[in-house]
């Protein structure tokens, strides 16, 4: 196996695989990255058995073969190498890889490809929908920090995946709950599947996905098995185990009617609940939500610390009310919407609280926060 690789090229190949690759495991194989060698250029894999990538990079082949290496030992090299080319080079049968960028010389022990788990195949042929690098990133990031991660709550430690037919398209939806707030978002696709029913999308897969469709534009191939969930561009596939568990009937949690409506600058509500949240409990970070005309007043109060409060103005419909949240959760909530102001609706202090982009958006797309009971 001989081959020669941008500096650069190696870097991204190997970048793109530190947060999948098992840091602590008794299967040191997992701890590696696969190297791949063609005519085609180096393939490269990775995988902890529950997510795996694999990428096609350009490389100078001089002798295919295949080796594995430990994956974090590899990128440091990469990146720390002082030219702008690496030659690697493995002996016939010998398990130790040369590794050369100018008068810097290394010898890698690796182990055998033979032993690497399967990754998915990118230019695989299966039923599958397609979404462009931004629907996919959508989906993601205004559901992913609503994911448990308490590995205890089965059916919550991953986001719900279902497709309906609203009569004009068809849709993907991602649901995800940590018990104490919701979040929903939809996007329209192409192509059809046969749809495997319930999925749940492990919280490590999406993080890492999200990594990858920002690196980058195009669409996205992405289909669906009983155990599994494949996602490809261009020479590009990820994959991971989908999760066992019911996820719950998330119909059930989102308020069917509302006694008070407001609506107000998001960035404003924002930047109150930050510097409001400064005197808030730092465990679950209480503060008050006073309703009073056309004013919402954010309130956070510790006897041992302090008092911070601000005004902001709202259209208000329905009478006072006061109630409390945890400040971090609304807002992760208002960072995740990407309207100019935000529609907020509640019943009363001990009903959920509903988030939707305002400005009159129709949106797929909202969030349900639970209250606190405040002192």
């Amino acid at each position: 196996m001989e081959f020669l690789i941008a500096k650069d090229e190696l870097i991204r190949a190997l970048s793109r695989v530190q947060g999948i690759v098992e840091k602590r495991s008794t299967n040191p194989i997992i701890a590696n990255v696969l190297l791949e060698v063609s005519e085609e250029g180096m393939r490269v894999a990775a995988t902890d058995t529950e997510v795996s990538f694999v990428g096609r990079y350009k490389a100078e082949c001089a002798r295919p073969g295949a080796l594995t290496l430990g994956a974090r030992q590899l990128y440091e090299i990469a990146r720390l190498v002082p030219t702008d080319a690496v030659s690697f080079n493995l002996p016939e049968g010998s398990g130790q890889m040369e590794i050369r960028s100018g008068k810097a010389f290394f010898k890698v022990l690796g182990l055998s490809a033979d032993e690497f788990p399967p990754v998915p195949d990118p230019n695989a042929e299966a039923p599958a929908i397609s979404l462009s690098s931004r629907e996919l990133k959508s989906l993601i990031d205004k559901t992913l920090f609503a994911i448990s991660s308490d590995d205890t709550r089965t059916g919550l430690n991953g986001a719900h995946v279902e497709a309906f037919n609203d009569g004009a398209e068809t849709r993907i939806r991602f649901v995800a709950t940590d018990g104490h707030r919701l979040s929903l978002c939809g996007r329209s696709f192409e192509g059809t599947i046969d749809w495997p029913g319930s999925l749940l999308l492990p919280k490590k897969g999406l993080s890492e996905l999200r990594k990858l469709v920002e690196d980058g534009d195009g669409v996205w191939r992405v289909s669906f098995t009983e155990n599994q969930a494949v996602f490809c561009r261009d020479a590009i596939a990820f994959s991971m185990r989908l999760l066992e568990g019911d996820f719950p009937d998330y119909n059930q949690v989102i308020p069917s009617s509302w006694q008070r409506r407001l609506e107000l600058r998001r960035d404003d509500l924002v930047s109150a609940l930050r510097r409001v949240s400064i005197l808030a409990a730092e465990k679950s970070h209480p503060v008050r939500f006073a309703i009073e005309g056309g004013v919402v007043v954010v309130t956070a109060r510790q006897p041992e610390a302090g008092e911070a409060r601000e005004e902001l103005d709202a259209e208000v419909e329905g009478a006072d009310l006061e109630v409390g949240f945890n400040a971090r959760y609304f807002r992760d909530a208002l960072m995740a919407l990407d309207t100019e102001t935000v529609l907020i609706e509640i019943g009363d202090s001990l009903s959920p609280c509903l988030l939707r982009p305002g400005g009159g958006s129709e949106s797929d797309e909202l969030y349900v926060i639970m209250p606190m009971r405040l002192e």
